[in-house]
């Protein structure tokens, strides 16, 4: 089952990951070297906190990259969401929530039922 996370693509994978977090590491600790000097500022002393959050965030989706694999050799792929209805609008297409039938409003029909009254009434 592991093999299939040792093909060539995952090798490659798998070395851009460790690159990845080595040089956000490197500067993480030269932004932090930076801050402390005499020209180092409180900006400096943030990306130095940063850089490791997305070492750590490349590591995250390495992992789950990889487990998304595994399950998926085991027969376990998740099941994608269903797509969302789509409006067209003048300037392309929007989600928007399919009503249920347990949405019914009955306020909101009556204000609508009286809108269309007032453009029926605008039109003659």
């Amino acid at each position: 089952m592991l093999a299939r996370l040792l093909t060539p693509r995952w090798l490659v994978l798998h070395v851009l990951a460790v690159i990845w977090v080595v040089v956000c590491c490197a500067l993480g600790w030269w932004q932090w070297e930076r801050s402390q000097s005499a020209g180092g500022s409180f900006l400096n002393l943030g990306y130095a906190l940063q850089w490791p959050l997305f070492a750590l965030f490349g590591v995250y989706m390495w992992v789950r990259t990889a487990r998304m694999e595994l399950a998926e050799e085991r027969g376990e792929a998740p099941v994608a969401p269903a797509p969302a209805q789509t409006k067209p609008t003048s300037y392309g297409r929007r989600p928007v929530a399919a009503p249920t039938p347990g949405d019914a409003d009955p306020e909101m029909d009556e204000y609508n039922r009286y809108l269309r009254e007032l453009r029926d009434q605008e039109t003659r």
